[in-house]
């Protein structure tokens, strides 16, 4: 039963964040913490949404902004680093609440602020997505929340936080590996249908972002977001 939800929350996650770009992350984390603790969570988080970052990094290839990953990529490590010798003082309850806490924080950010990002903010930002992701893991909506500025279009701010996404990540998952020394072979089993619901949920998702209006993006990323912040914060209610 654990493994099935686990499974379809991948399933689901790749195809929303295949169409807006964010969120997917946001409802995986929620639905693995009903039966998961979020010790276990958010390592498994972490490699799921490295695959499902990979996936659709190679769907939407051809519109990567490299120059913005560049930037992204040079604190993501120390950020992760910093953010592990964090992670081992707060207990699952808190974590679960804080992640809630943090997602719905997102709604009330700026989503275009009308000049693209200094290079110094993406610096920052890449830090701040790796520190924050060894703590909440849910840093998406963060990320999206400064990408989603002027001059970059929908699949471009896909493909571009893919990367950037899949940096933070793979950060993580060393820190996760080395100095939380999680064990992710035991999940071994499980992480083989994790990638293969990525894959299908990022092709079918892949086929229907088109079909979205720009205009709609914001409303339909707050109603997800809004939903799944308020799951997290309820959750230890009836645990």
């Amino acid at each position: 039963m654990a493994a099935g939800i686990v499974i379809f929350a991948a399933l689901l996650s790749a195809v929303i964040t295949a169409m807006f770009g964010l969120a997917g992350g946001s409802i995986f984390f929620a639905m693995v913490t009903w039966v998961l603790s979020a010790k276990e969570a958010i390592p498994l988080h972490s490699l799921t949404q490295l695959m499902s970052n990979t996936t659709r990094l190679l769907a939407f290839w051809d519109t990567i902004r490299w120059e913005i990953v560049g930037y992204f990529a040079m604190l993501s490590l120390l950020g992760a680093y910093l953010g592990s010798l964090c992670f081992l003082y707060f207990n699952a309850e808190i974590l679960e609440v804080l992640v809630g806490i943090f997602v719905l924080f997102t709604l009330f950010l700026p989503k275009k602020n009308g000049k693209a990002l200094s290079k110094g903010m993406i610096v920052l930002l890449g830090f701040l997505s790796s520190f924050l992701g060894m703590i909440v893991a849910v840093t998406g909506p963060l990320v999206s929340a400064f990408f989603v500025v002027n001059g970059i279009t929908k699949e471009e701010m896909v493909s571009t936080k893919s990367v950037c996404q899949a940096i933070a990540q793979v950060a993580k998952m060393l820190m996760f590996a080395s100095v939380i020394d999680f064990d992710f072979a035991q999940y071994s089993s499980l992480l083989i249908y994790l990638a293969l619901a990525t894959i299908l949920g990022t092709w079918f998702g892949r086929t229907l972002i088109a079909k979205i209006p720009d205009n709609q993006y914001d409303k339909l990323n707050n109603i997800i977001l809004g939903l799944v912040a308020l799951s997290m914060i309820l959750k230890p209610l009836f645990s």
